[in-house]
């Protein structure tokens, strides 16, 4: 993997763009010590984020489920639970009402 300084970015920005038009990804350091990563976009990663952004959107929104999701994205349930505990998302999406009344069944039991 290539690396690029960020004095060298700041420079010469060219170095960057010249690298990831190789297809190469690349480190950005400070003081020699990487700070962030730079990675080379194909058109099929472009158009494949695009439709996990419209799947998710779709989700958010309500007009598809979990078990959609998953199956748009051509993962298993307990995997995408993951990624949504990753990225901080809630897994479960219920109104406060309605666990209220779940709450009330299992009280009466």
């Amino acid at each position: 993997m290539k690396s690029v300084s960020i004095r060298d970015l700041k420079n010469n920005p060219a170095t960057m763009t010249a690298h990831l038009e190789e297809g190469n990804s690349v480190f950005v350091t400070k003081h020699g010590k990487p700070i962030g990563v730079t990675i080379a976009l194909t058109d099929s990663m472009v158009n494949q984020s695009i439709k996990e952004l419209l799947f998710f959107d779709l989700y958010n929104k309500g007009e598809i489920s979990f078990g959609k999701l998953a199956q748009f994205l051509d993962v298993k349930k307990e995997k995408l639970r993951k990624m949504f505990i990753a990225l901080n998302m809630p897994t479960i999406d219920y109104e406060p009402s309605d666990v209220l009344d779940e709450l009330k069944v299992f009280e009466n039991l």
